[in-house]
């Protein structure tokens, strides 16, 4: 008589040991019984009198080891004593009436005993199981209840059994009971239910025992609203869990709005911002006035850079299909294409891996790498003026000087990193925060987006970014 585990609100054991010892109180008592007997017992009378005592003692020890998951000890001894004190109940009532008459009732009232306790514990067992499963169903249909996200349990014709109130709700419903028993069509638009029901089809299939989506659903005045839903199988029916994400949508549409709007009037502002500054710089040749046009030109530059970061990192994060690439071509290629923007600099690359990673890791390498040269040569030209390094964002230790920054790149296979250092002013504690995914705060926040987009395009792609030793570790995940 196996049982089943039932991991919500199990009970604890206890006492479990009560049941075997009752066991072995009666088979005591029975052997005891007939050794006391000069004249040999009657085997028959022997076995039906000993037996259900060795009976109550084997389902006693089954129950205290063999049995891990069953209900509480001292709850199924209560029941083999109840159930003994019934049958000696009667036993007591039966001699009263000279039921028995000549009969010996030594023997009958072990034996007796031995089959009401095990009786009873065979029924407390079950009594006590179910009582704690009905208790575990009743404390899961609570925290079903209270669940922010719409849950729902459809039988095999498709029909609602059980909605919890986050489910009627995003049907504009108050009672839960109001949507049980309605076919699942009666929650999407036409629209949608030609795709849910595809959906469906391919989950009895067997391809896929879950999917995942955002569909149309509709509530019961007939307004539509957009609706994160997750559909798996179970047996003899589906498992549904929704969410309104009507507020999600319209905050992620304003996002895309303001994104595009902000980037194409930021660039075109820029460039306008660019050509008119060049344009008057040319025409004046004061130097103060030139000063504040180098500082305007540099401003409108960085701003400009900025956005097409954004653009860049925006495409690296929408694409899902992207190739692979050997790890040593990508850096190789990434640190020629810096080279080239800064030919004053010296790169140095060093070590190897055979491993492919995902191409996109192309964009968090340019940038370590630009980050590194721009703000190592920023170090060494504040130094020159004889004040302190700024600590905007270099890689490495501390500026030793010189007339170039010196940038060092290293490549290895177990684990697979690609670490980038330089000789400049450290990476400052508040950027650092971008590259360990922390949100930044009003007054602690990084002087861009290139940590970020770092850490982003990184974390997209299955590998992690860390600052160590001074230094940044990037390790990427290898890609088949």
């Amino acid at each position: 008589m196996p049982l089943e585990a039932d991991a919500l609100d199990a009970p604890d054991p206890s006492r479990q040991w009560a049941l075997a010892a009752l066991g072995a109180l009666l088979t005591g008592t029975a052997v005891l019984h007939f050794g006391q007997h000069a004249d040999a017992p009657d085997p028959m009378v022997v076995a039906a009198t000993v037996g259900p005592a060795v009976g109550v003692l084997a389902y006693g020890l089954w129950f205290w080891r063999g049995s891990q998951t069953a209900p509480r000890g001292d709850a199924v001894f209560v029941w083999a004593v109840g159930g003994a004190g019934l049958v000696l109940a009667l036993d007591l009532w039966a001699v009263y009436a000279n039921a028995y008459g000549s009969i010996a009732i030594q023997h009958v009232f072990v034996q007796h005993s031995s089959v009401g306790a095990l009786g009873g514990a065979v029924a407390g067992t079950y009594a006590e199981r179910d009582r704690w499963r009905a208790r575990s169903r009743l404390r899961l249909l609570r925290a079903l209840d209270s669940a922010m996200d719409g849950i729902a349990v459809l039988d095999d014709d498709r029909t609602i059994r059980y909605a919890n109130s986050s489910f009627a709700a995003t049907h504009g419903v108050d009672d839960a009971s109001a949507v049980v028993g309605r076919s699942w069509r009666t929650s999407y638009p036409p629209v949608t239910r030609e795709r849910v029901a595809e959906v469906l089809d391919e989950l009895d299939e067997g391809d896929d025992d879950a999917w995942q989506g955002t569909v149309t659903a509709a509530r019961d005045d007939d307004t539509t609203y957009p609706q994160e839903v997750s559909m798996s199988t179970v047996e003899d029916g589906y498992v549904w869990v929704c969410r309104d994400v009507t507020r999600r949508e319209e905050r992620d549409q304003r996002l895309r709005v303001l994104n595009r709007v902000l980037r194409h009037d930021t660039r075109n502002a820029l460039n306008v911002v660019l050509g008119r500054t060049d344009r008057l710089a040319a025409q004046v040749d004061e130097s103060d006035v030139e000063e504040d046009m180098t500082a305007v030109r540099e401003a409108a530059e960085s701003l400009l850079d900025t956005s097409e970061k954004a653009r860049r990192l925006e495409d690296a994060l929408a694409r899902d299909d992207a190739g692979a690439e050997p790890v040593d071509d990508l850096v190789g290629h990434e640190v020629t294409a810096v080279r080239k923007e800064h030919p004053d600099a010296t790169i140095t690359v060093s070590g190897s891996a055979d491993a492919l990673v995902d191409e996109r890791l192309r964009l968090p390498v340019h940038e370590l790498l630009m980050n590194a040269v721009e703000h190592t040569t920023s170090a060494t030209e504040t130094v020159a003026d004889g004040s302190q390094p700024r600590g905007d964002g270099g890689n490495g230790g501390e500026h030793a000087g010189g007339d170039s920054p010196r940038v060092e790149v290293s490549v290895s296979s177990d684990p697979l990193t690609v670490r980038v250092s330089d000789d400049g002013p450290g990476i400052p504690e508040n950027e650092r925060r971008a590259l360990s995914g922390v949100e930044e705060t009003p007054l602690q926040h990084g002087s861009g987006v290139g940590l970020w987009l770092v850490y982003w395009v990184v974390s997209q792609t299955g590998g992690a970014v860390e600052v160590a030793d001074g230094d940044v570790v990037l390790r990427p995940a290898g890609k088949n």
